[in-house]
């Protein structure tokens, strides 16, 4: 399926394994990790984003 320039696949992605930066635990993630800048396991990472704000 397509919208605009983006494509969309129903195909598996690609997981890249991870050490949490923050407790260390293995994780698996869908994009492959930038060099530099810390990734998180999904528990962390709920702990580190920014609080969602309403639209209305």
């Amino acid at each position: 399926m397509s919208f605009g320039s983006r494509t969309f696949n129903s195909g598996p992605r690609e997981m890249h394994k991870i050490s949490c930066s923050d407790c260390g635990h293995d994780a698996e993630v869908p994009f492959k990790p930038t060099e530099g800048r810390p990734v998180y396991c999904r528990e962390c990472y709920q702990k580190h984003r920014p609080p969602r704000r309403d639209m209305f």
